[in-house]
């Protein structure tokens, strides 16, 4: 007898991948549209953009490191001349420094708890519910076409060598169920969210500000090695859809890590003068290195019951925990759009003024 009408939008996902049921050849159930019909006036604001990166792309390694230093796409220096230098740290440095402007902003009946999360490099909380996004589940794995979203099927060795057993599939949400999500979260996380979310992304942001994408994962992949996204802060959440134990692919991090600025460019520019250009950008710790660092930071481990909701800072060492179970690693993935530094810069100074005109207590 079928039952699976009384499932849960997670566990019919968990059920079809007992039956090796491939989530992303899934047929949508969204008509096709042209291709102009697809395009919007907002993609033209696309354009800059893309030239930019195309210019990026083509300048030789010591011209990226001179004209594209602070921004956070130039994730490590180009160039064996600048990684001989403090080029890096001074950078790193300085984003820490921009970065912790969030916390003159902060109400001071929260600023040591914030302070914390800016320091620690991560903050937990709960949601009491996570039933209300089922029907948000249901539907986007059959509207949105999946991607990886950087979990490869190998390890950043330069082997690519692939990983048997390795899935992943990101599901992102449309901008009605993008809306839809944050207030359901935003009822249960509060006001309070906001300022936490800030002080990881280095920039005045809230809740409102998220876009969320359904993750389905199984077995290993690129980020079970520990790494850092990039050299300056970008805020990203993870909310538990099910119970996560440690055989289930927990979300982990060495707490802190984040602003120790001298540590994290050392790293960076050695993988750099040893030409490891595969985790240059987004450095990786293995063997020694990485026992050494877990004893200099400690390794948190954020395991729980489903609604369980971890914000992190991933220019901090993090990793996906090692996966054991049978079942698939199910949770929203989310983040708020990176910032360059002069971009944070602004909009701080920005929210400063206005709390000073406007002051909250």
């Amino acid at each position: 007898m079928d039952n699976s009408n009384d499932f849960t939008a997670v566990e019919k996902i968990e059920s079809m991948f007992v039956e090796n049921i491939d989530y992303s050849s899934s047929t949508k159930k969204e008509e096709e549209k042209s291709a102009i019909k697809k395009l919007k006036i907002d993609h033209l604001f696309w354009i800059p953009s893309l030239l930019i990166k195309k210019i990026y792309q083509i300048l030789p390694g010591i011209f990226k490191d001179i004209f594209f230093c602070l921004s956070i796409t130039h994730k490590s220096p180009s160039s064996k001349i600048f990684a001989r230098t403090r080029y890096d740290e001074l950078r790193t440095l300085l984003d820490i420094k921009i970065s912790a402007l969030v916390l003159k902003v902060v109400p001071s009946k929260i600023l040591n708890d914030v302070k914390n999360t800016f320091n620690s490099g991560f903050y937990i909380s709960n949601t009491s519910d996570v039933s209300e996004l089922d029907e948000m589940i249901d539907n986007v794995v059959n509207y949105a076409n999946p991607s990886h979203a950087g979990a490869r099927p190998y390890f950043k060795d330069g082997k690519e060598k692939k990983i048997e057993g390795s899935y992943s599939a990101y599901y992102t949400f449309s901008q009605k169920d993008n809306r839809k999500i944050n207030s359901i979260l935003f009822k249960d996380l509060g006001n309070d969210i906001n300022f936490h979310l800030s002080a990881l992304a280095g920039y005045k942001c809230a809740l409102r500000d998220v876009s969320y994408a359904l993750s389905i994962v199984y077995g290993a992949n690129s980020n079970d090695e520990m790494h850092q996204d990039t050299y300056a802060s970008v805020a990203k959440g993870f909310l538990y859809l099910q119970d996560i134990g440690e055989s289930n692919a927990p979300f982990e991090y060495l707490k802190g890590s984040y602003i120790d600025a001298a540590y994290r460019s050392s790293k960076t520019n050695k993988a750099i003068l040893n030409n490891d250009s595969h985790s240059s950008g987004s450095t990786r710790l293995r063997g020694q290195e990485l026992q050494d660092a877990i004893k200099k930071y400690g390794l948190e481990t954020f395991t729980g019951s489903k609604g369980l909701c971890v914000l992190a800072n991933t220019a901090g060492y993090h990793r996906k925990g090692a996966h054991h179970s049978n079942k698939p690693r199910i949770i929203l993935a989310f983040g708020v759009k990176r910032k360059g530094l002069l971009s944070k810069l602004i909009i701080n100074l920005f929210a400063i003024l206005t709390n000073l005109r406007h002051p909250k207590s």
